[in-house]
């Protein structure tokens, strides 16, 4: 991408504080067979990766808008996927057996990615004996197998469920992988149920007894501890309803989702302390996505994010170099600026042009919510906005639309970066594209 002046806009300018029109728009379509939902998903500025229940993973090239077959099948369901920090890896949990590390080495060819695999056990004996008490989360660095263990006979509610925590960490900067076992005793029944991980703490809900009591549990087990107790845990009854989702956020949060489409964050502290509540406008919440600040800007172009800071470093450690020449006219307009994406309709581009601003709590970040009669809402500095309807999107199919989206009640997920929206379905996934209106 060229740099020169035009390409620079002013983000506190009257043209750029009137409100801008945006619409969306059918982009493309990733396709399931029938019978084998979509498990997993993930999103970049380059590609859109699925795993379905069979096992099998496909990669959506942005730029070619041509779909690859990574693998058509594999022993298990794809539990999750994540990539290296620079995207030189792909990593897929298979079920709770094993990893793989695919390399990704352009230009692709389908079901020809060179791979290696990892193990979860260290026999297959091992992995029969306990697979039924078993399920794997994946976060970016690491992938955490929770091994369940209770009586034998288990009648009365109120026995011990005991889990053992096996992590697996993906040592990514090196190319290697490490196992490390943390054991934790929980107080719990057979309804208990793991929610979110992310690296670092574990989010799950405890079931009391038959009258719906239970309890949030949220466990830092990054220590490598054997725990107890659990650190922090909020009570809650029946009045509270059904908890539909919770996902771990940055700076010491938690989003709970609950009764349909009640949204709470709180503080992760003894207390649990409610720091925002909003409700999702449409009904029951299917999905939810969590975007921070500038990272919703895709990698690849965060190098052309300019701001001018304190020491008179025109550029962060991912700017522009010294070789760029700019006039001093053009320096001290760039205060904080944004690049204009290509206007060449060849070249691809997911620049994302919403400036976002680190608020006084911490750092910023917005929260993308998806209902079963396909709304999509943006919720950001305390306002809650629909941005649109699966049903309404222009050029997607009536076929599809006929037959309902989610209708299945699989798993059902969306992944944005807020150009793009990736949004799975009884159907395969549908990728819809934000899109300035042109007057």
């Amino acid at each position: 991408m060229e740099i020169n002046e035009k390409d620079f806009i002013e983000v506190n300018t009257d043209a750029n504080n009137k409100i801008k029109e945006f619409e969306y728009i059918y982009y493309d379509y990733i396709d399931i067979t029938i019978g084998d939902p979509i498990s997993s998903i993930i999103l970049t500025n380059k590609y859109v990766i699925i795993g379905t229940m069979t096992g099998g993973i496909k990669l959506y090239h942005f730029k070619e808008k041509r779909i690859f077959i990574i693998s058509k099948n594999n022993m298990e369901f794809i539990s999750g996927l994540s990539f290296s920090p620079q995207e030189q890896l792909l990593f897929a949990s298979i079920g709770d057996v094993h990893y793989l590390k695919y390399e990704m080495k352009e230009p692709f060819m389908d079901n020809s990615m060179p791979y290696s695999k990892i193990d979860l056990y260290e026999t297959n004996t091992q992995h029969n004996y306990n697979c039924e008490d078993t399920c794997v989360l994946m976060s970016d660095n690491s992938i955490l197998k929770l091994t369940i263990f209770k009586p034998e006979l288990q009648e009365n509610i109120i026995d011990d469920v005991y889990i053992n925590y096996d992590i697996t960490y993906l040592k990514k900067s090196n190319n290697s992988s490490t196992k490390q076992k943390i054991e934790g005793k929980i107080n719990s029944t057979n309804y208990y149920v793991p929610l979110d991980y992310d690296g670092t703490y574990l989010c799950w809900v405890e079931y009391k007894d038959d009258n719906q009591n239970r309890e949030i549990c949220i466990q830092d087990i990054s220590k490598g501890n054997v725990y107890t107790n659990i650190e922090n845990k909020k009570s809650i009854d029946k009045r509270y309803g059904h908890i539909n989702h919770a996902k771990l956020l940055k700076n010491n949060k938690l989003l709970i989702i609950h009764n349909l489409n009640k949204c709470v964050i709180y503080e992760i502290n003894e207390l649990f302390s409610e720091v925002e509540n909003f409700n999702h406008i449409g009904d029951e919440v299917y999905s939810v996505d969590i975007l921070y600040g500038n990272n919703t800007l895709s990698k690849s172009y965060n190098k052309y994010f300019l701001h001018l800071n304190k020491d008179k470093n025109y550029f962060d450690e991912y700017g522009i170099t010294d070789k760029e020449k700019l006039n001093e006219n053009q320096k001290l307009k760039i205060k904080t600026k944004e690049l204009k994406p290509s206007s060449s309709e060849n070249i691809f581009d997911s620049l994302n042009l919403v400036k976002y601003n680190k608020n006084k709590n911490g750092e910023n970040y917005i929260i993308i919510t998806l209902d079963i009669d396909g709304n999509v809402n943006k919720y950001e500095n305390k306002i809650e906005e629909k941005l649109f309807n699966l049903y309404e999107i222009n050029g997607i199919h009536q076929d599809f639309k006929d037959k309902k989206f989610f209708d299945m009640g699989y798993m059902y997920f969306i992944k944005t970066n807020l150009d793009f929206f990736c949004i799975t379905t009884d159907h395969g996934c549908f990728i819809i594209r934000k899109k300035q209106k042109i007057k």
